[in-house]
């Protein structure tokens, strides 16, 4: 009789278990505290990117998911409400499975989990001042698969096809070219081949946010005003970042050793998205802004935690 075998099965099994139950509790979370309260406004919203008239950035954001939306509703007649609703449940499935590939590129099956029950818990707080994102969950779930993908190694031209999609969806993968350039540096590879390369992945990147902003045109308010440093609500910064980064930052510094080098790449994230944000004069007390740094923070997590429970005759 193969035990073991058997016992793969079944923690696979329940793992998958668990899996679901933390993307039904995203759900639920999400259903309750943006679905429920903001519909009227996700309406408004979505009618405005229709017409061409919604608020920068939205305009451009919004603007693929919101015409295939659209479209589902016309197609099946079904209410626009319940489009939405089955958005966020494909939208969120696939980012749970996509961030557990993820995190399966650095530990087995139970560090993984716990790097997804740390996405459940990371999304309640992301959740919240949510108003209508339906492209958030389509791009970080293809943010993961692209993660992965550079530290497999794929071929560049699958890299750059990847974020050429997910330019539909989302633009915060944009700093991933540059980071893979220094990736390839680590691994030997030669710099003019990686330069061009990673130039042309960056301009996959960022082609269709920039085309879509170009013809929809820039002449619109900005969402959050023009919020410069000295009147930013810096309580409030504090208040809610530090709790969302500190646990993570002080892994990344104490458990340095520990953490792969494209993660440690990816924490450059983080100062580049605070010097975007004051550059651009948005709110920067707002966490749900800075969902690209939630696979950063969960894979630093995990690897920590695979270090720890590493059997002590295989630590080098």
């Amino acid at each position: 009789m193969n035990v073991e075998g058997r016992s793969g099965r079944g923690d696979r099994l329940l793992c998958g278990l668990l899996l679901l139950a933390v993307c039904c509790w995203m759900i639920r979370a999400h259903w309750e505290q943006v679905d429920l309260p903001w519909q009227e406004a996700k309406v408004a919203l979505h009618e405005r990117v229709l017409a061409n008239d919604a608020p920068d950035p939205y305009q451009y954001k919004l603007w693929a998911i919101t015409h295939v939306l659209q479209w589902v509703h016309e197609a099946t007649g079904l209410e626009l409400g319940n489009v939405f609703y089955a958005n966020t449940l494909l939208t969120l499935l696939l980012l749970v499975l996509a961030h557990h590939l993820w995190l399966r590129t650095w530990a087995g099956p139970v560090p993984a989990l716990v790097g997804g029950l740390a996405l459940g818990a990371l999304a309640n707080v992301l959740f919240l001042t949510y108003v209508h994102h339906p492209y958030e969950f389509w791009g970080v779930a293809l943010f993961c698969l692209l993660l992965r993908a550079v530290e497999r190694d794929r071929p560049w031209w699958a890299l750059t096809l990847l974020c050429l999609v997910t330019g539909f969806v989302w633009e915060k993968h944009a700093l991933v070219p540059a980071l893979w350039g220094l990736l390839q540096l680590r691994r030997g590879r030669p710099f003019g081949a990686s330069f061009l390369k990673g130039l042309v992945m960056l301009i996959a990147a960022l082609a269709v946010p920039l085309l879509l902003r170009w013809q929809l045109g820039t002449d619109r308010v900005l969402i959050d005003g023009m919020t410069d440093l000295g009147v930013q609500e810096w309580d409030k910064v504090l208040w809610f970042q530090l709790p969302y980064v500190l646990p993570f930052l002080a892994i990344f510094v104490l458990r340095f050793r520990a953490i792969p080098g494209w993660i440690r790449l990816l924490w450059l994230y983080a100062p580049v998205l605070i010097a975007a944000y004051v550059a651009q004069h948005y709110i920067l007390h707002e966490v749900r802004s800075f969902w690209a740094l939630v696979p950063v923070f969960t894979a630093t997590l995990v690897c920590w935690l695979a270090s720890v429970l590493q059997p002590a005759g295989e630590k080098t």
